[in-house]
């Protein structure tokens, strides 16, 4: 269903920009999806403020890593491919991506890997 009350949109369409500035400029699908409610999307600004901003004791990468395995114990594609991606581009390697995916494996197995599969290139057989 989609939001049809201008007002509503109008504060949707606020809390989205805001979203956005603090989320460095990119809004996921799934942003665009709750602003039907913008409660709903001010609660999800709001935590992610509580839980990004001010003293972040544990280094960037291995917070990506961190939300990455806690996306595949839960079975959230997004969050798995969007925080894997983060990880690699905070600095984390290959191998790093590989070992948190085994850690998850090891704790929920195979199937809370499978789409993390996205964030590897397929190899080519010999």
């Amino acid at each position: 269903m989609k939001q049809t009350d201008p007002v509503q949109l109008e504060k949707s369409r606020e809390v989205m920009a805001e979203l956005k500035e603090i989320r460095g400029g990119d809004l996921l699908p799934f942003h665009r999806q709750i602003a039907n409610d913008p409660q709903l999307l001010k609660a999800f600004e709001n935590l992610f403020l509580s839980c990004n901003r001010g003293e972040n004791l544990i280094p960037q990468k291995y917070r990506e890593l961190m939300i990455m395995i806690l996306g595949c114990s839960r079975g959230v594609e997004t969050t798995i491919t969007v925080h894997g991606n983060k990880a690699v581009k905070a600095g984390a390697s290959i191998q790093e991506v590989g070992e948190a995916l085994r850690l998850a494996m090891m704790i929920c197995g195979a199937s809370a890997v499978i789409p993390a599969a996205k964030l590897f290139e397929e190899l080519e057989e010999a």
